[in-house]
């Protein structure tokens, strides 16, 4: 069975060792990176989270050249981030570059706004640039390794109720589906006469945000027939089955991964909370 990230661009992870890890230690894996991305607090741990997560997508076999598409993504994001701390904020430091964009007259005084580039303010568009990226990484492991099956016959191995299970599958079957559905209304627009490839980028993102209202549409009708589906087959969130078709016990290197994905998390956070120490 493909794995979500195979579904949505068609490349899944190749390296057998890691995908013949147990499911609850794939899952844990990138949960362990999201959650170090809290305790980030300076360039130099985010940094070194940033090349945790790149060296276990290399070890899994992640093709990192899909990230090809969504450079321009990815790079608006960042430049976003960069420019709000610019324009909107300041933040107190060495100053390094300031100008004045508008100043008038106020009635309790002058009224300013100014770019200001401080040392502080670059210190945080790094932080928060390395904290995007480890989100990025850690998203694309998690995609790329894990499947459907997987999902339930991993976490039933575990002890967690079917319907758990299932709700769990159809979260991650949730997100092919929102591509799909975006693809296939993308696509009636493109019929319609509207050429995305010319519009500017003000219209283009007027035309996407349009585009939410049928999607949105097709996810309530789909949410309430799979509901509907779940109902008459008798699964709900806290449903029991004794019925295994497949035996998924945890090993040895499961235990391992886990073990080095829990220390990681300690270490960050116990660097995180070293000056209250």
């Amino acid at each position: 069975m493909p794995t979500v990230l195979r579904e949505l661009t068609g490349v899944e992870a190749s390296s057998e060792k890691y995908m013949g890890l147990h499911v609850a230690a794939k899952i844990f894996v990138p949960f362990s990176l999201s959650l170090s991305i809290l305790f980030t607090k300076d360039p130099y741990s985010a940094i070194i989270l940033v090349l945790i997560s790149l060296s276990i997508c290399l070890v899994a076999g992640i093709p990192l050249s899909l990230l090809k598409r969504y450079l321009v993504v990815i790079g608006s994001m960042t430049s976003f981030i960069a420019l709000s701390f610019v324009l909107f904020t300041h933040i107190p430091g060495k100053t390094i570059y300031e100008a004045t964009i508008l100043s008038f007259q106020a009635e309790k005084g002058v009224f300013e706004w100014k770019i200001s580039v401080t040392d502080r303010g670059l210190l945080y568009i790094a932080i928060f640039t390395s904290r995007i990226f480890a989100m990025i990484f850690s998203a694309l492991l998690l995609l790329g390794t894990v499947t459907d099956r997987d999902i339930i016959w991993g976490l039933r191995s575990i002890g967690l109720p079917f319907g758990v299970c299932v709700a769990v599958s159809l979260f991650f079957r949730g997100i092919q589906l929102f591509v799909s559905d975006f693809y296939t209304v993308r696509e009636a627009m493109m019929a319609r006469g509207v050429d995305f490839a010319k519009t500017s980028l003000a219209k283009k993102f007027l035309l996407y945000v349009n585009a939410l209202i049928p999607i949105l549409s097709l996810m309530i009708t789909r949410s309430f027939e799979v509901s509907m589906a779940l109902e008459a087959r008798g699964i709900a969130p806290g449903t029991k089955t004794s019925t295994i078709y497949h035996t998924y016990k945890m090993g040895r290197r499961d235990y391992i991964v886990v073990a080095f994905s829990t220390l990681l998390v300690a270490i960050y956070a116990g660097w995180y909370l070293w000056p209250a120490w």
